[in-house]
């Protein structure tokens, strides 16, 4: 029996959502004829000039803050140093891969999310496009799904991102605790004010500590630049044969891939569907420019900040353990070859600002999917319950956190992927730039893949 449930994990949390994503990735950039490539600077030069509309609501510019909030976390360097130590430098040349086609899925599905969003109501995602437009008989999908998005806020964007951040900053019990309780406080605070408040958090952070990351990696990558071409030949030659760059600790093509893979999609969570959550509490948000959105979100999180990451440590001339999984101290190491004793400090400041903005993006995420379910009083008691989790990630081993999460995460985008490739026609019409064809098009249960 343990291990039918031992198999019925590694197909969810791994081939089966990574089949999905990449069979999904490839369809979409065929059918918007790569409008990830042909769109990318585009992209990347709307997200940039968008400001912060102060009103009644979220702009579009909160919804990209709190959608990089949940993924900008901890992943992006306690999950890269793992990816490293697992399956050698060839796993960032996957994540690479994955951010391609997570690329497109993502922005597939923010339009999908905003062409169902009733009229002059500010919420929406696959749990309202999985219902009005699939029909009554998959309501239980959009149940299923809001459950496992439940979980998934608990575990994915509480518990193992607290654990990541404390794991550098305490030691000992009590410290571990009081830091729990700090970040208890601070996340309590900050989702009892609701969207607003979530989004005011995000938009003054998330640009600050990106940036604040960003430079310091810049630091230790510029200092040892002599070696990047040897880093990249690394990932390069990594990819397609790991055991000659890891001298044989790790052998597996098939690790590497997957490896790779999973902890992009961890860290950009491309399909998982909190995207059009996020993007449809926007009300200045079109159909017709946020997919865009998603391109610079997977952009942002996997090929710039992850691979500043890998970087500093392959840079750094860090010694990787392949014989026991990595953490954030693995890049603690690495910046301390330039920073000295104040890079734990600088770490520790990082990861604390990655982990309370994921935990405080997965609250909105969380709070969506318990209204949907119990309506108000399913809201309020998850604000309630939520910040305690804070505690448990401080203070627990997160062994089976980590896989639950991965989980959790597998059912989210397994569902919501399904939904998306269904409903797709009229978001990829959008994408295309064939905005008439998208509207003229019926969006109550008549459409089909294509």
């Amino acid at each position: 029996m343990d291990n039918i449930f031992l198999k019925l994990e590694a197909i969810i949390s791994g081939m089966l959502p990574f089949t999905f994503l990449v069979v999904a990735g490839v369809y979409f950039t065929f059918k918007t004829r790569g409008v990830q490539i042909r769109k990318f600077f585009t992209a990347i030069k709307f997200s940039l000039s968008q400001k912060d509309k102060r009103g009644d609501g979220i702009s579009s510019f909160g919804a990209v803050c709190n959608s990089l909030a949940a993924t900008v976390g901890t992943g992006n360097i306690a999950g890269v140093a793992a990816a490293i130590s697992i399956g050698g430098a060839g796993a960032v040349f996957w994540m690479w891969i994955s951010a391609l086609v997570s690329m497109v899925v993502k922005a597939v599905e923010i339009v999908v999310a905003l062409l169902y969003r009733k009229e002059n109501e500010y919420k929406g995602g696959p749990m309202y496009y999985i219902r009005d437009g699939l029909g009554k008989g998959f309501g239980v999908l959009a149940v299923i799904f809001c459950i496992a998005g439940i979980f998934s806020a608990f575990t994915t964007g509480n518990i193992t991102q607290i654990n990541a951040c404390v794991s550098v900053i305490g030691q000992g019990d009590f410290i571990k605790v009081i830091i729990g309780l700090c970040f208890f406080i601070a996340v309590a605070v900050i989702i009892s004010g609701g969207a607003k408040k979530i989004t005011a958090f995000t938009t003054a952070v998330l640009p600050l500590m990106a940036v604040l990351y960003i430079i310091f990696c810049f630091g230790v990558i510029i200092k040892n630049y002599r070696v990047i071409d040897d880093a990249l030949l690394s990932i390069l030659k990594g990819a397609f044969s790991p055991h000659s760059v890891t001298g044989g600790a790790v052998g597996s093509v098939y690790c590497t891939v997957i490896t790779g893979a999973q902890k992009g999609i961890f860290s950009n969570e491309a399909g998982l569907g909190t995207a059009g959550l996020a993007h449809t509490a926007a009300q200045d948000a079109k159909a017709e420019t946020q997919g865009f959105f998603g391109i610079f979100e997977v952009f942002v999180d996997t090929i710039l900040i992850c691979t500043l990451t890998a970087l500093t440590i392959l840079c750094s001339g860090v010694i990787i353990d392949y014989e026991s999984v990595a953490s954030s101290g693995l890049v603690s190491k690495a910046l301390s070859t330039l920073y000295g004793g104040f890079a734990p400090v600088v770490l520790a400041v990082m990861l604390s600002l990655f982990a309370v903005s994921s935990v405080i993006g997965w609250a909105a995420y969380g709070i969506s999917c318990a209204e949907f379910l119990f309506g108000n009083k399913g809201k309020r008691v998850f604000t309630v319950i939520y910040p305690f989790f804070c505690v448990i990630g401080a203070v627990a081993r997160v062994d089976y956190a980590f896989r639950l999460a991965e989980f959790f995460n597998g059912i989210m985008l397994i569902i919501n992927v399904f939904a998306v490739l269904m409903l797709s026609r009229p978001a990829i019409s959008v994408l295309k730039g064939e905005q008439n064809e998208a509207k003229n098009t019926s969006l109550k249960g008549k459409l089909k893949v294509g």
